[in-house]
């Protein structure tokens, strides 16, 4: 059995070669390196923010952010990780009119109601949140964010579905950190004393300036080929096929700002400033599953309609055992370089340095689980995946109000990994009962059976 089991790994690793020369790979390093570009300018943001506004300035802000990061989530109603899905699967079919009116009708939607919530956020959710000393009415109009949030989502989603990996990435993930880094930057040089307010205006303007960006860059490489939209496109059979997707978005982006929303509730601006290092380390563990998922998503769509479930399996075995080999080195460089990062923070922040090795242990657990939760949605059980989201978030959200009342950062880090595990494991064990594909290290053992 041990030299199956060997024979086994060294014909993975030389499919893991194999695959290196494919359109996947291809696109998981120009992912890979746009995100790394991206997640590098994101945390000087977040460095140059403690540094400017302190634990307590910066928790305020955060939590504004967090909450039009929620609102813009229900804003885009699910048609971005919905366009993953539906626009590859159209393009396949050459039903390019259909796709077309789907985006219209995705648009319109999105757009709307994007307006809406921020008027609700701008008039309810913040003033709601001013009642606490620490924030300040007039921060209400960071409210307006929800706007170009939602829309950024929602292109990204397009992008992606096209399999245009950097016009998926660079307008969100690299053009708006860079521009507020310039500000930050000028502010620092300048000695101007930035504040709350600055901060909010200008990643309003910078949010604004990336959905330019990404509708440019759309139009300029798919949207003006594709002929006049269909009018068959259906508002409410959309929709409804829209709302799984919706569920998982929402889940999803909750997973990321809950504990943020608890430590401002069940706590204080300065206990939530301090958690923001760790919220803001933790997507960097997250890197190489994102990465390889941008062009795999959209792969297991178009095999979804050939029924290939061999290659489907090998494709899946091959992510996730590199992935997570890439994910345990990043960890163990992150946890070991913990204090460094922290004190670049500043010295307030030292203190919690050893919480990043819970973060680390729990994502290196999900990476492990494989690509569960995109089996389940690229094989048609967006539902189920769902589901398991809402289990994990359900886990995070009771250890959260449990734990951040006695332990602040403490409890929201315990939180946070306690949710993560929990939703890995049952996406696994949904994703195998469901499709018929094992999508976590698992399927190497499987397989050398």
């Amino acid at each position: 059995m041990v030299n199956n089991f060997v024979t086994r790994f060294s014909n993975l690793v030389n499919a893991g070669v194999n695959l290196a020369r494919g359109p996947i790979a291809r696109a998981s390093m120009l992912s890979l390196g746009i995100r790394l570009s991206g997640l590098a300018l994101a945390f000087i943001q977040a460095i140059l923010t403690a540094r400017l506004l302190g634990p307590t300035g910066y928790g305020a802000v955060a939590t504004i952010l967090s909450a039009a990061q929620v609102l813009a989530m229900v804003a885009m109603f699910g048609f971005g990780p919905m366009a993953v899905r539906e626009v590859p699967a159209l393009k396949a079919s050459s039903e390019l009119a259909e796709m077309g009116a789907f985006l219209r009708l995705s648009l319109t939607i999105t757009f709307l109601l994007s307006c809406l919530l921020a008027a609700l956020a701008v008039y309810v959710v913040i003033p709601v949140l001013a009642n606490s000393p620490e924030f300040d009415q007039h921060l209400a109009f960071g409210g307006i964010l929800v706007v170009p949030l939602a829309l950024l989502i929602l292109l990204r989603g397009w992008a992606q579905g096209f399999g245009r990996v950097g016009n998926a990435q660079v307008p969100g993930e690299v053009l708006r950190p860079a521009i507020m880094v310039c500000a930050l930057l000028a502010s620092l040089a300048s000695g101007y004393a930035f504040t709350e307010t600055d901060y909010l205006a200008v990643a309003i303007l910078s949010g604004f300036i990336a959905v330019a960006l990404s509708i440019y860059l759309l139009w300029r490489s798919d949207l003006r080929s594709l002929p006049a939209p269909s009018s068959s496109r259906s508002i409410g059979k959309t929709a409804e096929t829209a709302l799984p997707f919706l569920g998982l978005g929402l889940t999803a982006i909750l997973q990321g700002e809950i504990n943020t929303l608890l430590l401002a509730a069940l706590a204080d601006a300065e206990q939530t400033g301090l958690f923001q290092p760790i919220a803001r380390i933790a997507p960097l563990l997250t890197l190489p599953v994102q990465a390889a998922a941008m062009r795999y998503s959209p792969r297991m769509a178009e095999l979804r309609k050939s029924g290939d479930i061999d290659l489907m399996q090998s494709i899946t075995r091959t992510f996730a055992w590199t992935t997570t080999l890439i994910t345990v080195l990043l960890g163990l460089a992150l946890g070991f370089a913990g204090p460094w990062l922290m004190l670049a923070f500043g010295p307030e922040f030292v203190a919690i340095a050893p919480l990043l090795w819970l973060i680390v242990v729990a994502q290196v657990l999900s990476a492990a689980c494989g690509p569960a939760g995109i089996v389940l949605i690229m094989g048609g059980h967006a539902g189920l995946a769902l589901a398991g989201q809402l289990i994990g978030l359900g886990a995070n959200v009771i250890l959260g109000i449990a734990l951040i009342p006695q332990q602040g950062p403490y409890g929201a880090t315990l939180a946070m990994a306690g949710g993560i595990i929990v939703w890995n494991v049952a996406m696994v064990v949904v994703a195998r009962a469901r499709t018929g594909i094992t999508p976590s290290l698992l399927s190497i053992f499987r397989a050398s059976q």
